[in-house]
């Protein structure tokens, strides 16, 4: 009987021992989730009362609207254009090494408009 009740209550104890409580790793993330969500409706709140604030986020809209608009004017710049395409070979000028190549699109007055890298 006792080669059956040692072992027994050496397991018991390291059953007991292993199942030690965890939930206080967690017990205060509930609190920080009720937490979060009250400053969320608090921000929500105030967003909604002070809708004059709006103006400068329509200022924002407005430059990112006009920045859109001039690279759609540039695109059709490069359309419209009678572009000439040159090929050219990018090349280091310390080494003389050949770094590269590609198309690089010129307007009538000789200016670069855009360079286009191939490999």
């Amino acid at each position: 009987m006792r080669f059956f009740l040692i072992p027994f209550l050496v397991s018991l104890m390291a059953v007991l021992t292993a199942c030690n409580s965890e939930d206080d790793n967690y017990s205060g993330v509930g609190k920080l989730i009720a937490d979060r969500n009250k400053m969320r409706y608090q921000l929500a709140e105030e967003t909604g009362n002070n809708k004059g604030k709006t103006e400068a986020s329509n200022q924002s809209i407005d430059s990112v609207s006009k920045d859109a608009s001039e690279k759609l004017d540039r695109k059709k710049e490069l359309l419209t254009n009678g572009l000439d395409e040159k090929q050219i070979v990018i090349v280091d000028s310390s080494s003389g090494e050949r770094l590269g190549q590609g198309v690089a699109y010129v307007n009538q007055k000789g200016e670069i408009i855009k360079i286009k890298l191939s490999n």
